[in-house]
């Protein structure tokens, strides 16, 4: 449901004008990569560029990784703290390894998450693919655990309306075989569905977090340090990084202010949760490209609700799908 404040003055939009002018001129200077910017609540696109090129996309897997892990342990009524064996073939993935977990070794799921998106540790990722695949064989028919768990991650971006998006395993690693291709669009639906998590939202706003794993009988302790720069300046509160050669460099931000109370008529007000997400793939600068995203999308959300939050085209909002999230 949308509110139309009727608002709409000449100074109103004399400040969408400027506000427009101002984020194509900044944005533009920062190169013709992809993005796109989306207002949380309403879904509303702030800002875009190219956002419909396949690209790989590094790291930013990882987010459908653990969002399918955490859906597999509502449906199974599964624990958290079950604990799973890093299996042989991570040895072979290759990639970020910096927990330094080898085969054999065991971890804790909700560990392994922490590991996955804060420090986009790719054996953690792989032994989540592969433990909860086990899980799943049996009921897709599946005979090969890591193409079943790989096959529900395609599943969910398909029901989320992801049409540009083909995982090819739970990392984002694009040296071996095919890499996995989606884009800034596809991957800001997913990033949607992802931030209606309590659980999912905990772990990408951590900036340090300490680990456990045990190797041989004997329980070994890891400091995690979140890879994103931005996370707790500017109200960011996650959401992940993604780099290799292929992708560039790659990052999905969240920010989150306090909510927005507007008045009504008749004395009523509307409380207006405040948060909106950018998507930025292969980057000439993620950190800095992503502040001045985020920066411009607050300014034009402002301009947006101050003009009566109206909606001229379905095309000015992300389509998640009917699926609710």
């Amino acid at each position: 449901m949308f509110l139309f404040l009727n608002r709409k003055r000449i100074s109103v939009l004399l400040l969408v004008s400027l506000v427009l002018l101002t984020d194509s001129i900044s944005v533009m200077a920062q190169g013709n990569n992809s993005y796109i910017v989306v207002d949380y609540t309403y879904r509303k696109i702030l800002a875009e560029n190219d956002a419909d090129r396949k690209v790989p996309v590094a790291s930013l897997t990882k987010i459908a990784t653990v969002v399918v892990a955490m859906d597999w342990l509502k449906l199974t009524r599964g624990d958290q703290n079950q604990l799973m064996t890093v299996p042989p073939s991570a040895a072979m993935i290759g990639g970020a390894n910096p927990v330094g977990m080898i085969p054999g070794d065991r971890i804790r799921v909700r560990d392994a998450m922490f590991c996955a998106m804060m420090v986009s540790d790719n054996v953690s990722a792989h032994t989540l693919a592969v433990h909860f695949g086990r899980q799943m064989m049996g009921r897709l028919g599946k005979t090969d655990p890591f193409t079943a768990f790989v096959g529900q991650m395609n599943a969910l971006a398909k029901m989320k309306g992801m049409s540009r998006t083909r995982f090819r395993n739970a990392s984002g690693l694009d040296h071996i075989g095919k890499p996995g291709l989606s884009t800034a669009r596809d991957i800001a639906k997913l990033t949607f569905f992802a931030l209606s998590k309590s659980s999912f939202t905990f772990i990408c706003d951590q900036k340090t977090r300490r680990i456990t794993f045990q190797r041989g009988g004997q329980e070994l302790a890891f400091d995690l340090k979140n890879t994103n720069d931005l996370l707790g300046r500017n109200y960011v509160d996650g959401v992940k990084t993604g780099r290799t050669s292929k992708a560039g460099d790659c990052l999905v931000a969240s920010a989150r202010r306090p909510d927005k109370i507007i008045p009504l008529a008749n004395d009523k007000k509307s409380r207006i949760p405040y948060r909106i997400f950018s998507v930025v793939l292969h980057s000439p600068n993620r950190f800095g490209q992503t502040t001045q995203l985020l920066n411009n999308g607050w300014g034009r959300y402002e301009a947006w609700m101050a003009a009566g939050m109206v909606i001229q085209d379905s095309e000015e909002l992300l389509n998640v799908g009917n699926v609710p999230r």
